[in-house]
């Protein structure tokens, strides 16, 4: 009799476990099916406003409910570990390196950059003397941005009126800048934006500083510095830090890019020299381990321990395009986290400490209009962002 009972009850836990692993199984099944859904519409709103039938956009969500991924329109199709460029996401991976060796007690963040740059004439750029490493964390240094802005048309040098990375770029492409190069440009040329803390004004030579300073501390180089401290111990296999001019492939598999200019064929452009982008916008990782970092970092599971996260996440009003910004981290109502547009890959990703929720968005396209200029790219980011608050909502039902 007691044989009996004993079967039964086996009998009768196997069916229950059946059933809810059933249960659950298909609600994975839903969901991946309205995720693809979204995925979809979204495509298709982009390709009848805007023509783009050799590109599209991919999605990855994780949660107490799993981890799922779609994608429209991209071919071949795209796998949590397929490889793309994060652009300016690479920002959240300087700023942990900064607040690591203040942590460390390394460097203090309300120290003068002076105190941590070699005194060489590379590095004599206008303010020195009072610009903190917080400020350029918070893109409130008034730093000269070398990479997106124009030099001057006044300045008495070969690349005055244009961007210095064409001008060089037109002699060789395969260069490979260095931090010493395009901070130098500034500190050549006196070039300023504004005083420090007088507002936000995003910089990424800033955090080519940034970078420097990093290297200066440790005694590494900043790629060096980010695989020892992060994506080794984390796990984050599929992420790291291109450097020389030569290393234009990402490693397989990867998502191809694609640049559209109004009325002219779609450039395939996910071969590109990212060297001028350290510590800015250089780095390469997945879907699943982007979305894998931005929480690790935020929940203080990334080595940088809370009070120093906590000191991240003060946030200050920034501009329309980045809404509250802390220590190289982004604040909305989806989460902290960052967004990301480079030659020519859209992205943003969030995690949210309220529901648990990381996500990535992601469109393998860039599209520009002459009409409109810089807008057209962020009309394209914002419809991303747009649809990161569809897919969350879809999550929690």
């Amino acid at each position: 009799m007691n044989n009996l009972k004993t079967l039964l009850s086996i009998a009768l836990f196997s069916f229950i476990f059946l059933a809810s692993c059933n249960k659950k199984e298909t609600a994975e099944k839903d969901f991946q099916t309205s995720l693809q859904n979204i995925a979809d519409s979204i495509y298709q709103s982009f390709n009848t406003e805007w023509g783009i039938d050799n590109a599209g956009i991919h999605f990855y969500i994780s949660g107490l409910s799993g981890s799922f991924m779609a994608s429209s329109n991209i071919t071949p199709k795209p796998s949590p570990d397929s490889h793309f460029r994060v652009a300016s996401i690479t920002k959240t991976f300087t700023a942990a390196s900064i607040m690591l060796l203040h942590q460390q007690g390394e460097l203090n963040i309300n120290d003068t950059i002076t105190s941590y740059l070699p005194n060489t004439s590379n590095f004599d750029i206008p303010n020195k003397n009072i610009i903190t490493i917080k400020q350029l964390l918070q893109h409130r240094s008034g730093v000269f941005d070398v990479s997106n802005n124009d030099i001057p048309a006044t300045v008495s040098a070969p690349y005055a009126g244009m961007k210095y990375e064409d001008y060089i770029r037109n002699q060789n492409d395969l260069h490979s800048f260095t931090f010493e190069e395009m901070i130098g440009v500034n500190a050549e040329h006196q070039l300023s934006t504004a005083l420090p803390d007088d507002g936000f004004y995003y910089s990424n030579t800033g955090y080519n500083i940034l970078g420097r300073i990093i290297e200066e501390v440790s005694g590494i180089s900043y790629s060096e510095f980010i695989a020892e401290k992060f994506t080794i111990p984390l796990g984050l296999t599929g992420t790291y830090s291109p450097w020389q001019g030569s290393e234009v492939e990402m490693q397989t598999p990867y998502i191809n890019s694609y640049f559209y200019m109004v009325g002219e064929t779609p450039i395939e452009t996910s071969q590109n020299n990212v060297s001028i982008h350290v510590a800015e916008g250089n780095i390469v990782s997945t879907p699943e381990d982007i979305t894998k970092w931005i929480k690790l970092l935020l929940t203080g599971n990334a080595g940088i321990n809370s009070s120093n996260v906590a000191l991240m996440k003060e946030m200050e009003i920034a501009d329309e395009g980045h809404g509250l910004y802390g220590l190289g981290l982004i604040y909305d109502d989806l989460g902290y986290g960052h967004n990301g547009i480079h030659q020519s890959y859209v992205s943003s990703t969030r995690y949210n400490p309220n529901n648990g929720i990381s996500i990535l968005v992601s469109a393998n396209f860039i599209r520009f209009d002459p009409a409109v200029g810089q807008e057209s790219i962020f009309e394209l980011a914002y419809a991303l962002r747009d649809a990161m608050h569809v897919v969350v909502e879809e999550y929690q039902k």
